[in-house]
């Protein structure tokens, strides 16, 4: 999709111009931002065509992570009325548009939407639990950090202790989730693919055509989905306890906290 706007002028340090789209509900569909190094919107003085995808913000993928034929992407706009919004330093300019069936598909627009719900669903759990990934592995290397500065000091033996029993529990959790054994293309024909390579599988298969998902891809999405709200449910009661527990112990030793960062 093309999208085209009009600036009088344009400073690129100065000014920020945003452009969005949102759908029927007024939620935002993608953002693009002249100062955002992700999305970046690149316009210029005088006319601007800008050229869209219609696809919706996919779920999250860490850096160097090797997933087998799964995909992260959301799913793209169906038809329907929608919403573009230019801001200029502050200033909204909105106009509606509609995009209209494909004639060519045989899919109706009661199976796009089926489509696209699918492939939403699937991409929320996936980027909680990649987040959740990455979030393990702030914690993993906070209690690398620790074991190593304080090696030598037999007063915090046991805390040594818990902390390889919690880099453990973490660690475990991790790999149900994903093949962290996975270095290259090539590895995911050794190691079996974990549970969320799994489900981002399905939305390959179902954002291959115009067709919504069979009972079966439902069926499986829904088994996936219970396994890995279990690893989450998991993850969930180690930050509220063990992690809770670490914090207070580094307090009473006027140590420094293990800290939770939580993914955006």
């Amino acid at each position: 999709m093309k999208t085209y706007f009009y600036l009088p002028e344009f400073n690129a340090e100065k000014d920020s111009i945003t452009l969005t789209y949102f759908d029927a509900k007024n939620d935002t569909v993608k953002s693009f931002n002249s100062k955002n190094e992700k999305d970046k919107l690149e316009p210029k003085k005088g006319g601007n065509e800008f050229v869209w995808d219609m696809t919706y913000k996919g779920a999250e993928r860490l850096e160097g992570m090797i997933l087998w034929w799964a995909s992260t992407d959301g799913p793209k706009q169906i038809p329907g009325k929608y919403t573009v919004k230019l801001n200029v330093n502050g200033t909204d300019y909105a106009q509606s548009y509609t995009v209209v069936p494909d004639p060519r598909a045989e899919a109706s627009i009661a199976d796009l939407q089926s489509q696209f719900d699918f492939i939403i669903d699937v991409n929320k759990t996936v980027d909680k639990a990649h987040k959740s990934i990455k979030e393990i592995r702030n914690i993993n290397d906070q209690l690398k950090a620790f074991t190593t500065q304080y090696k030598d000091n037999e007063s915090l033996k046991e805390l040594r202790e818990k902390a390889k029993t919690l880099s453990d529990s973490l660690e475990s959790v991790e790999k149900a989730l994903y093949q962290t054994k996975n270095r290259s293309g090539q590895d995911p024909l050794n190691f079996p693919i974990r549970l969320t390579n799994k489900l981002a599988h399905l939305n390959s298969l179902v954002g291959m055509g115009n067709f919504g998902p069979t009972d079966q891809d439902v069926a499986v999405k829904k088994e996936l989905t219970q396994k890995i709200d279990a690893q989450l449910k998991e993850f969930d009661a180690l930050i509220s306890q063990q992690v809770v527990e670490f914090n207070k112990a580094f307090n009473e030793r006027n140590l420094n906290y293990l800290f939770v960062e939580k993914s955006e």
